[in-house]
């Protein structure tokens, strides 16, 4: 099974906005998301360039709240940025599901 992630944009309890990690199944239901908000980073300029345009690509995305991750599943680790897929059994491993 390949899991996929991206960036959405969550509306907190207080009414702020934030940016997560999202992560997906095979058939696009959401499987969890990082428990904080996250920010542009990269090992280089470019690499960085490109993690700010994915964070775009979430402002063009409905919004989502901790209400819309199924049974809370929040992950404490930021993922590397060298993929946007992880493994199955990696995510499992991760959320401490295995």
């Amino acid at each position: 099974m390949t899991i996929t992630w991206n960036y959405r944009v969550f509306q907190e309890a207080d009414g702020d906005y934030i940016i997560r990690e999202v992560f997906y199944t095979e058939d696009g239901s959401i499987t969890a998301c990082s428990a904080k908000a996250v920010e542009p980073s990269g090992r280089t300029f470019q690499e960085l360039v490109e993690d700010i345009q994915s964070f775009q690509e979430a402002l063009k995305l409905p919004a989502l709240t901790l209400k819309d991750i199924p049974d809370g599943k929040l992950k404490q680790k930021r993922k590397s940025r060298s993929s946007q897929n992880i493994s199955h059994q990696q995510l499992m491993i991760e959320l401490g599901l295995d």
